[in-house]
């Protein structure tokens, strides 16, 4: 995972993609991020997702990859337009409301009385 922005009252770029999925003719499914040149293949919806996830967790490892990411958000900040792949500046306030959110929620996904339908 990137590393979270020094403190600064700068503000940041958040970048959010949407992945898309397609039905294969065999009942596969191919799934991707709009602007990306790759995809994975899943035996399903889930499967692909998990595919999807893990080839992101990859990536994000290449520096290559990282920087290529950069320029695509950078031409998105300047104009460009990819539906599904949004790049807009953030406050510091809203990307630490956010992350607080984020935390909520996966704490929430987590919970024992969540996992098991108590």
């Amino acid at each position: 995972m990137p590393q979270a922005p020094e403190q600064s009252p700068d503000p940041v770029v958040h970048v959010t993609q949407q992945p898309r999925f397609v039905s294969q003719p065999d009942g596969r499914v191919r799934a991707y991020y709009p602007g990306e040149d790759w995809y994975v293949v899943g035996i399903d919806q889930a499967d692909a997702v998990g595919k999807l996830a893990s080839e992101v967790d990859h990536r994000m490892q290449d520096p290559d990859y990282v920087a290529d990411h950069f320029a695509m958000t950078q031409r998105h900040l300047a104009g460009e337009r990819t539906p599904g792949f949004e790049a807009h500046e953030i406050s510091r306030a809203e990307y630490e409301r956010r992350g607080a959110a984020t935390g909520e929620r996966l704490r929430d996904a987590t919970a024992p009385e969540r996992r098991t339908g108590e």
